[in-house]
C-alpha cells in the first residue's frame, strides 16, 4: 500500500511540474512563430537596437535555392525594452529557444556586457550554450546586413565559424553558461571571441577583453593563441621552425599552481605537450639524437614566446586575462583576503615560472 501510494504522489508530482512549464515552452504551432537564429546587440545614439535574423519559414525549405534569412529591428532605452519593440514588429511571434548565436556590436560592448547579458539570461527559454561574439570595429546590425548584401549565408557561416573553433581547442568558451560564470569573479577580465569579416565570410582571429564588463581591448591572433594554452584548451597549433620543419602540437596539459610569500605571488605555467612533424624542407636527416634535441629546444622556445606573449600584455596593462584571481583564491583562501583589496596592482608584479616537457614523434608519411 506504501509503496502504491509513493508512486501515485510521484506521478501527481510530475505532472504538476509539466503543468507549470511557462506560457513561452508554447502552444503555439513551429508555423507560427519566427525563431530566432540570430540576435545582434548595438547601442547607437543613446538607445540599444536589437536585430533578429530568422528564417520565415522556420528553415522548412532549404533547398528553394532563394535567400531565406529575414531581419527586424528592435529599439529601446534597455535591451529588454528593445526586445520587446522588435516582438511588436514581428510579423509572427518570435523566439530565442533557437537561438544559437550572440552578436554584440562594439558600442554596446564598450557600454558594459552585464548590460546585454541580463535580459537574455533572465529569458528561460534561452540555450545555456549559445555563443557570444563581438563585432570589433563595427555595429553588429551593419555586420549582419553586410553579410546579406554579399549572399552569406549568416547562420551557416557562424555554426562553420563554431566547427573552426572546435578544431584548434577542446571546449568553446564563449558560451552563455560559461561567460555568465566568468563574469562572478569580478577581479578577472572577461574574454570574448571577436568577428571580422572576410570575403565570403568570418574570421575571428583572436580575443576581446573586457574589464570590469566593458570592452577593453583587442587581442591579437598569437597572444590569444597563448591566453588559449595558459586555460589548457589548445587542440591543435602550429609551431615553424627556422630550420625548415614545421611542427603540430597534437596534445597538451598545461596547469598552473599559485604560491605565496606575504604579498609576493608566483604562479607556475607547466605545459605538457607532444608535436608531430608535418613538414621538412631540409636535406639533412633531423630523426638523430642531437638533431631531435635541438628541436625539442626550439619548439620549447618557440612556445615560450607565444604564452609570454599573453603574460606580458597581463602584466603591462594589469588585467587579469587568465582568471588568476579565482585560482589564488581557490588555492590560499586564508591569503587572497589580504590580497582582495589591491588585487589590481598586484597582477602587474605576478612573477610567471615556465616548465615544458615535450616532446616529437613522427607523423605518417605515404609511400
Amino acid at each position: 500500500m506504501k509503496k502504491t501510494l509513493f508512486l501515485i504522489s510521484n506521478l501527481l508530482i510530475i505532472a504538476f511540474l509539466l503543468c507549470g512549464c511557462t506560457n513561452d515552452m508554447s502552444r503555439k504551432e513551429i508555423d507560427e512563430v519566427n525563431l530566432i537564429r540570430v540576435l545582434a546587440i548595438d547601442y547607437d545614439q543613446n538607445e540599444y537596437v536589437l536585430t533578429s535574423l530568422f528564417s520565415p519559414s522556420g528553415g522548412a525549405d532549404p533547398e528553394s535555392g532563394e535567400a531565406s534569412e529575414e531581419t527586424t529591428k528592435g529599439f529601446g532605452k534597455t535591451p529588454y525594452e528593445a526586445y520587446e519593440d522588435l516582438k511588436a514588429k514581428a510579423k509572427k511571434a518570435v523566439s530565442l529557444g533557437h537561438t544559437g548565436y550572440f552578436l554584440i556590436g562594439d558600442t554596446a560592448a564598450e557600454n558594459g556586457i552585464d548590460i546585454c547579458f541580463d535580459f537574455i539570461s533572465r529569458d528561460e527559454t534561452v540555450k545555456m550554450d549559445a555563443l557570444f561574439y563581438i563585432t570589433k570595429d563595427s555595429n553588429a546590425y551593419d555586420f549582419i546586413e553586410k553579410g546579406i548584401e554579399n549572399k552569406q549565408k549568416i547562420h551557416e557561416d557562424l555554426e562553420a565559424i563554431k566547427q573552426k573553433q572546435e578544431e584548434f581547442v577542446t571546449r568553446n568558451d564563449n558560451t552563455l553558461v560559461n561567460l555568465l560564470n566568468e563574469m562572478k569573479q569580478t577581479y578577472s577580465s572577461v574574454l570574448i571571441p571577436y568577428l571580422i569579416p572576410d570575403e565570403s565570410s568570418f574570421l575571428t582571429p583572436g580575443y576581446a577583453v573586457f574589464d570590469q564588463m566593458k570592452l577593453r581591448d583587442y587581442l591579437d591572433e598569437e597572444t590569444s593563441a597563448g591566453v588559449n594554452f595558459i586555460k589548457n584548451i589548445i587542440r591543435n597549433y602550429p609551431i615553424y621552425l627556422e630550420d625548415q620543419v614545421g611542427l603540430l602540437v597534437s596534445h597538451s596539459n598545461t596547469k598552473l599552481d599559485s604560491k605565496l610569500d606575504n604579498e609576493n605571488i608566483v604562479i607556475t605555467i607547466k605545459v605538457d605537450y607532444e608535436t608531430m612533424i608535418k613538414e621538412v624542407n631540409t636535406p639533412d636527416s633531423i630523426f638523430t639524437g642531437d638533431r631531435i634535441q635541438e628541436l625539442t629546444k626550439k619548439q620549447n622556445q618557440f612556445l615560450y614566446e607565444v604564452i609570454n606573449l599573453a603574460v606580458n600584455y597581463s602584466k603591462a596593462t594589469g588585467l587579469d586575462i587568465f582568471q588568476i584571481a579565482r585560482m589564488v583564491e581557490k588555492q590560499n583562501m586564508k591569503e587572497w583576503r589580504n590580497l582582495e583589496s589591491n588585487w589590481v596592482e598586484i597582477i602587474s608584479d605576478i612573477e610567471y615560472q615556465y616548465k615544458f616537457n615535450s616532446r616529437i614523434t613522427k607523423s605518417f608519411i605515404l609511400g
